[in-house]
């Protein structure tokens, strides 16, 4: 009896294990903004490599963290690329393996039933703005850590803007729980990322924010390999990245291709 009890322990221990084996599958953590392309462009990858791969996701911020703490990941995708530089400084990536993969822009949006129109270029767009959230908050996310807050504060700040929402911002988690907030119209206008928008039917575009006119640090997702247990073998996932078969899935998903 109790042969068989440690034989089927055994056993069982060699299913749950299995799947979590280097070389059976590829982990890839990713910007949530990210989310959506990536498993079009793992779906691609795995069916011509033969490999599986899984898909972990969340701002950058807290996939970084996740990593550091432990979290099983073989790439990461950031959108910001302080965040590669702060897992540099911690010796969780190789740091030669770092590449560009995509590019983004921002924009103003509003929910698809809203009658809302404000000119981004017009002499009175301050105040429009101002009149249109007398009664609305103005989410983001937060500005210290997460991608989409960050060049969103930047693009504010650059309008003379930030002082007037200041009193209406709302902190939301990561670049699709603000694109949530707004298209459940829980908000009457803010900024997402185009690629965002591109893929949602809930929101439409008011204004494209033009990075040369108003300055904001240009959207940039960047790739690179984790260290873990001396091995950085991904299969030639990240090389596959900058090909023109995943660019073309990158573009098709609304984003900036490096092609």
């Amino acid at each position: 009896m109790i042969k068989n009890i440690i034989i089927f322990a055994i056993f069982s221990i060699s299913i749950i294990s299995k799947p979590f084996a280097k070389d059976d599958v590829l982990y890839v953590s990713v910007a949530s903004s990210l989310y959506n392309v990536s498993k079009s462009l793992i779906a691609e990858w795995s069916k011509e490599s033969k490999v599986k791969a899984r898909i972990i996701t969340g701002p950058t911020s807290l996939i970084a963290r996740q990593i550091n703490n432990g979290q099983m990941s073989d790439i990461i995708i950031s959108a910001n690329e302080d965040w590669l530089a702060w897992m540099n400084d911690r010796n969780l990536i190789y740091n030669k393996s770092t590449t560009i993969i995509a590019k983004n822009s921002l924009v103003f949006i509003t929910g698809i039933n809203q009658g809302l129109f404000i000119d981004i270029n017009s002499d009175s767009f301050s105040k429009d703005l101002k009149e249109n959230l007398s009664s609305s908050m103005f989410p983001i996310p937060h500005p210290s850590t997460v991608p989409l807050g960050i060049y969103s504060k930047q693009a504010l700040k650059s309008m003379n803007l930030w002082g007037l929402l200041k009193e209406k911002l709302v902190f939301t988690s990561s670049s699709r729980s603000n694109l949530k907030f707004i298209s459940q119209e829980e908000a009457l206008l803010g900024i997402s990322y185009f690629s965002d928008v591109f893929t949602s039917s809930k929101v439409k575009i008011i204004s494209y924010i033009d990075e040369e006119k108003f300055y904001y640090e240009k959207p940039t997702y960047w790739a690179a390999k984790i260290k873990r247990n001396n091995d950085d073998n991904d299969f030639g996932f990240l090389e596959w990245l900058s090909s023109e078969e995943a660019q073309k899935i990158i573009k098709n998903y609304g984003f900036e291709s490096i092609k």
